[in-house]
């Protein structure tokens, strides 16, 4: 869900960060959960801030208007950026991008998401991008994992991904709740989005594009570090999975479109 934090109309905060404790460290031990988070200036402030304005007005409050609130756009730095923002029960603009680079990448797709429950398209998608020679790597919880009925229900696709030449890895220290993908180190998205039927076709999410290379070296060097504290997880292992997993993810089947 969204996570929109706007400061006089020319700061913005987005990301996976919430409001407590958890998000209050830096991954230090297992009360501290990893995140991305980002601080944006520039044009793209307003558009996070009507987005918030959205939600705002909807739930009774004053339309923010004015100059005082919209200040008059300016250029913060070389990046361009695109907000991705996703309407309850309607089709997400990030699954149209997804679709499209898992498509067209040529060389990576790294992807980091705490909760991880793709579609059999997005499956499909990613083990064609392995035939074609992409190194697709997923980064998601391990041990530490604040939603195991979701991680259940994801779990059922790990067989396919794994036999298709997906690598997964599970993170170790703490909870990871990044949600974050870069493809060929061009191609970047942060926000809030799960992997995930709901975030793409219930919830309401904000998320933000940026094609550029610089930006993506950053995105990868974050990606390398978390993949450097975890350990990765093997088809043998998913063959090998005990009676209570393989019960759980019978029963949340159902439910996947939910979770």
């Amino acid at each position: 869900m969204r996570r929109i934090l706007t400061i006089d109309g020319k700061v913005a905060f987005t990301g996976g960060v919430g409001f407590a404790a958890q998000w209050l460290g830096n991954a230090r031990n297992p009360d501290e959960w990893r995140e991305v988070h980002a601080k944006l200036e520039g044009p793209i402030v307003s558009r996070l801030q009507t987005a918030f304005q959205r939600h705002w007005v909807s739930s009774g409050g004053t339309p923010i208007i004015g100059e005082a609130d919209y200040p008059a756009p300016e250029n913060a730095g070389p990046l361009k950026a695109q907000v991705l923002s996703s309407e309850a029960f309607s089709f997400a603009p990030l699954s149209m991008a997804k679709a499209v680079a898992f498509s067209s990448a040529t060389q990576t797709i790294h992807i980091t998401n705490a909760y991880c429950a793709p579609s059999s398209v997005e499956v499909k998608m990613l083990c064609e991008a392995v035939q074609r020679g992409v190194a697709v790597r997923l980064l998601l919880p391990g041990k530490h994992n604040d939603q195991p009925i979701t991680k259940a229900a994801g779990r059922t696709a790990y067989g396919d991904l794994l036999k298709g030449g997906v690598e997964i890895y599970e993170y170790q220290p703490t909870m990871i709740h990044s949600k974050t993908m870069v493809i060929d180190g061009l191609f970047s998205v942060f926000g809030t989005s799960n992997f995930d039927a709901r975030s793409a076709q219930i919830n309401e999410e904000i998320d933000i594009a940026v094609y550029d290379a610089a930006f993506g070296r950053e995105m990868e060097r974050v990606f390398a570090a978390d993949l450097a504290k975890s350990r990765t997880y093997t088809y043998a292992e998913f063959k090998q999975r005990g009676l209570w997993e393989r019960f759980t993810e019978w029963v949340v089947l159902p439910f996947h479109s939910q979770l």
